[in-house]
């Protein structure tokens, strides 16, 4: 009784979350008409991890205790956080308290390129950056796909929240992903008056810094130990994570400009990074960027996939994996892009090999030029390539819309396996 009970209480939470999703899925229903939302659920392939991840979920909204981490990679459509800041909130109001803090960022203002707009960066010092769309480039990179590098003693960085940007987000916890030469730099906050404790992890490739009350802003600036003149390695900076000791969903978040599979598979530190972020689930956008040129080679672009599905499993092999697929899009602002469909296909048919969720966004968008139908709806950029800031809005409903339906499905499924069990003890 008390189980049923407790069941009860989860179905009624999530039916109210499901009744909102459904009245916001129901005006866009009416609203872009061109949507084919009868596709918008997602595949889950028989995937094991998926169903461990949701009973972690319903473990967190029956009883609170739980920190769920997600990480979402991918290009430009992630980088500008639009898409994915949209499935962040609507993830973390499934239920009271499962905000559990913003976690992965890295300070893409410092690289001189778009920054996400829920938090700001400011810094000092000369900053060179690094990119893993840069096919010739033999720096390190880590999760942020980026690195920024600095030879300035005092150089510094800050990251903060704008009160009017942000939900709370609030942190006594940062990881510092970074390499450096620990018998030449050091780093530490700037404000002297902080009473802090410091933790490396180089297994992991990051420092944690632990406060005693909770922050929404730190700086953190460089000092040298000695001086070596220019014959020091640089310190190098890969992204922070800004976390609490508070229940509930993290949805870290990193992508870069132009980004295509290969990209990320030229980040060295990528798993080292992946491990430390230790995901519940992992969602991975790409494909646009590699089915962008006329000449597609698909099978690459299938063995690339593959082996960066294979790198973060071995990074995070108990984590679910989500794959998505790129939405329609033109090539040079006119030419329909009919690789898309071919980009499609292979990641489904990779989300299938290997028991991984999948979603068709493609499917969803309406499929072959439909990009021109959502830019008339004004929810693209003129470049018909990217979605503007309402249509990445509309992308993470439609996902997270596909994503707590099957968390639905699965709930009935448990509760349905239980009153079973009830009537044969009975």
């Amino acid at each position: 009784m008390i189980k049923n009970k407790i069941i009860s209480i989860l179905i009624l939470s999530l039916g109210l979350t499901l009744l909102a999703t459904g009245q916001v899925y129901t005006d866009i229903t009416k609203q872009y008409t061109f949507l084919n939302t009868d596709s918008n659920q997602l595949e889950i392939n028989n995937s094991k991890q998926m169903h461990v991840m949701f009973q972690k979920l319903e473990s967190l909204v029956r009883e609170g205790n739980q920190k769920i981490n997600i990480l979402h990679i991918g290009d430009s459509h992630i980088q500008a956080d639009f898409f994915s800041h949209q499935m962040r909130k609507q993830m973390q109001s499934i239920a009271l308290g499962q905000n559990g803090g913003r976690g992965f960022v890295f300070p893409y203002h410092m690289a001189k390129t778009n920054n996400p707009l829920n938090y700001n960066v400011d810094y000092s010092g000369d900053w060179q950056s690094c990119k893993n769309v840069e096919r010739k480039t033999n720096c390190e990179i880590g999760l942020g796909g980026i690195s920024l590098s600095t030879h300035e003693e005092c150089a510094s960085f800050q990251i903060w929240f704008p009160e009017e940007k942000r939900p709370d987000y609030y942190f006594d916890r940062v990881k510092v992903f970074h390499t450096y030469d620990t018998s030449i730099w050091n780093l530490r906050p700037a404000d002297t008056t902080l009473e802090y404790t410091v933790e490396y992890h180089p297994e992991y490739g990051y420092t944690r810094y632990s406060f005693q009350e909770l922050k929404d802003s730190i700086r953190f600036t460089l000092h040298q130990k000695k001086q070596a003149g220019n014959k020091a390695n640089d310190y190098i900076l890969h992204g922070l994570s800004l976390d609490n000791g508070d229940p509930g969903i993290v949805y870290h978040s990193a992508g870069v400009n132009g980004a295509d599979v290969n990209s990320w598979l030229r980040c060295s530190l990528l798993q080292k990074h992946v491990s430390a972020v230790s995901p519940d689930l992992i969602i991975i956008s790409l494909g646009t960027n590699d089915a962008y040129m006329q000449n597609f080679n698909e099978a690459k672009f299938k063995y690339n996939y593959r082996l960066l599905v294979e790198k973060l499993r071995a990074a995070a092999p108990d984590a679910a994996f989500l794959l998505t697929s790129p939405g329609d899009s033109y090539r040079y602002r006119r030419y329909l892009n009919r690789n898309i469909p071919k980009a499609v296909n292979i990641i489904s048919d990779i989300a299938d090999d290997q028991n991984m969720a999948f979603w068709n966004f493609y499917q969803v968008m309406g499929e072959l030029n439909s990009i021109s139908q959502w830019h008339h709806a004004g929810l693209s950029s003129y470049d018909r390539l990217h979605l503007n800031r309402k249509g990445y809005q509309l992308q993470g409903n439609l996902l997270f819309s596909a994503f707590i339906k099957a968390f639905g499905d699965f709930i009935d499924n448990t509760t349905r396996l239980s009153d079973k069990d009830q009537m044969k003890t009975n």
